[in-house]
């Protein structure tokens, strides 16, 4: 498969913080967790920069957690059957659009029913067809905030490489680049669609999770402070996140992150399992709403442009000097983030 090429002066151009009101589509595993809910909800309340032309459904399953940590199943409220959860994820983002009194008719569509298996091949889907499509017609660029598995948005490159010239991914996916590993679950479960992305040469903005996007934790009195009550919305977002903060499911995300995004970041061996006999004082992540972050106000994420690491079969990444730029944002300050969504969700639709 041959990629277009950009100039450097085009891809510096491209990967510019951005400004003024940007056109952008969404792709995310929306029903995964309780953070894309916040995500695609913040973008649709920003009008005064963002214009959601759509919504992109994608699948997802527990099958890679599960792998990682040795086990049939994960101790954490997921699907384990892909096209139910991309059905899942379709109906949220129709769910959301409603109670923010919006119309998700000719907007919202389903991605794949499946992640890519075959290196050049894409996946067939709405989701896919229509960002082709949409990109085809755009007298400007168009941003892709990427926040799930990423078949829906690589499948469309291979569809029509020439978008590449007109489209910038905004990706919340892997680790930082000094990370032992980049394992992480919109990366790692659709290993051949990440690979796709990092090596076509598409202007790309990657988010890494741990000491990045990690910032972006919520706790239940947080939100019920600053948003439950306020408006229909609100109180929906609030209800979903408190409803699973347990004392037994705070000890298995522990666990979980122990075992795969933490995992080899210590030398402990199996002492290393984190434990405590005190309470936990549970909190959730809302790490996608990064991605909007980035594209409302860039300073609220520091970012740089580094060469584009190559992924691993091992999901690890390496450096090759050479390789076209992309941006990585280095950090973000959450204060400003969470005060600028909530003060928008409380003055949604009530």
């Amino acid at each position: 498969m041959k990629f277009p090429i950009l100039t450097d002066e085009e891809r510096k151009k491209r990967l510019a913080p951005p400004k003024g009101r940007l056109q952008c589509v969404i792709d995310s595993d929306t029903y995964n967790e309780v953070d894309d809910q916040f995500a695609i909800s913040y973008a649709l309340l920003s009008l005064e920069k963002l214009d959601v032309q759509a919504i992109y459904a994608a699948p997802f399953s527990s099958e890679f957690f599960a792998k990682l940590q040795k086990k049939d199943s994960v101790d954490i409220p997921m699907t384990n059957d892909l096209a139910e959860g991309l059905e899942l994820s379709y109906q949220e983002i129709i769910k959301l659009m409603r109670l923010l009194k919006m119309d998700p008719d000719g907007k919202v569509f389903r991605g794949s029913k499946e992640y890519m298996r075959e290196e050049g091949i894409p996946v067939e889907s709405e989701a896919a067809r229509d960002l082709v499509k949409r990109t085809s017609e755009a007298e400007d660029v168009l941003y892709v905030i990427a926040i799930g598995e990423i078949t829906n948005v690589a499948s469309a490159i291979l569809m029509d490489p020439e978008i590449i010239r007109k489209i910038v991914i905004v990706w919340l996916a892997g680790q930082p680049l000094y990370w032992p590993h980049t394992i992480e679950f919109n990366l790692g479960q659709d290993l051949i669609a990440s690979r796709t992305i990092l090596d076509c040469g598409v202007p790309l903005v990657v988010v890494p999770c741990m000491s990045v996007a990690s910032y972006l934790a919520v706790t239940g009195p947080e939100l019920e402070a600053n948003i439950k009550g306020r408006s229909e919305l609100g109180t929906y977002l609030s209800d979903t996140v408190t409803s699973q903060m347990s004392q037994e499911m705070a000890q298995n995300w522990l666990t979980l992150f122990h075992q795969t995004y933490c995992k080899d970041l210590d030398d402990y061996g199996e002492e290393g399992m984190p434990s405590t006999t005190s309470p936990l004082s549970p909190s959730r992540i809302i790490w996608d709403i990064s991605t909007v972050a980035y594209l409302l106000n860039p300073t609220w994420c520091p970012s740089s442009l580094v060469p584009t690491p190559c992924l691993t079969d091992e999901i690890k990444y390496t450096s090759e000097p050479d390789r076209f730029p992309m941006r990585i944002v280095r950090f973000i300050y959450r204060d400003a983030v969470l005060g600028d969504m909530f003060e928008k969700i409380r003055n949604a639709p009530r």
